[in-house]
């Protein structure tokens, strides 16, 4: 993507509309500020382009060690796409294409303490030892954005989801009690999702916090914003003018944009 042309969009877009279209009410004491404004139109702008291909899941990505090296979560970030098209789209269907878009958010900075050191105390004429403390950068984690995934793809499953299912359930066979309803099935593509990106990403750790995988509620909101928009509204927390665009949306392996 040129950025002075996505940053040109941006600015005129944001130029050309004056209230967010989609947010509930907004009560904040921050609803008139011009980074609050801002937010609201780049987020809506997303929302905009996801008209025809609605977000279904948001899978949040941690490190274990922390990780500051945005170059190299981009490279995890291509990983993670090729994962999920050669698992639930080995033969690169356009019918079952599923779209990703990944948020590179970074944690708070925090200050660290760095080796003791001797300094001379002036007024007893003596050494003591003090630590010296520093602000540390904040390293990353990532949200992303997933489209739906057709029913088609777990109910005439490829080999490779055939030969995951018994790792995952432990019998030959989804389990019954899941393929009985629209939140069952959610569950089964949910499952299948954890299981490739654990199995084949290398850089994903083991816990449980390593991977977490949310499906669009349409009950929940955040900011104004609910259902699937409200996932939108989310991972854009942090993006209130252009250049927070580009350090944040990773658009070398996202999609809408």
């Amino acid at each position: 993507m040129n950025k002075t042309k996505t940053r040109e969009r941006y600015r005129n877009w944001i130029r050309s509309k004056k209230e967010p279209i989609y947010k509930s009410k907004d009560t904040s004491k921050h609803k008139d500020k011009g980074w609050r404004i801002n937010q609201n139109h780049i987020r809506e702008t997303f929302m905009e382009e996801y008209s025809y291909v609605k977000p279904a899941y948001m899978i949040t990505r941690s490190y274990y060690d922390e990780q500051d090296d945005r170059e190299s979560i981009v490279v995890n970030n291509r990983r993670m796409n090729d994962v999920i098209d050669d698992f639930f789209n080995p033969r690169g269907s356009g019918e079952y294409y599923i779209t990703k878009d990944h948020f590179i958010e970074r944690h708070k900075d925090k200050l660290v303490k760095k080796s003791p050191y001797r300094v001379l105390d002036t007024l007893m004429q003596e050494y003591e030892m003090d630590w010296c403390v520093e602000v540390k950068r904040g390293g990353f984690h990532v949200h992303t954005l997933v489209g739906p995934i057709d029913d088609k793809v777990i109910d005439n499953p490829n080999s490779r989801i055939r030969k995951s299912v018994p790792y995952i359930y432990g019998i030959e066979q989804y389990p019954y009690s899941l393929r009985q309803d629209d939140e069952g099935r959610e569950r089964i593509k949910m499952d299948l999702l954890e299981y490739a990106i654990r199995g084949r990403c290398d850089f994903v750790g083991n816990s449980r916090q390593g991977v977490d995988i949310t499906p669009v509620d349409e009950c929940k909101a955040f900011d104004g914003y609910s259902g699937w928009r409200g996932m939108v509204a989310y991972v854009t927390k942090t993006i209130y003018n252009v250049d927070m665009l580009l350090e944040v949306y990773d658009d070398r392996n996202s999609d809408i944009l």
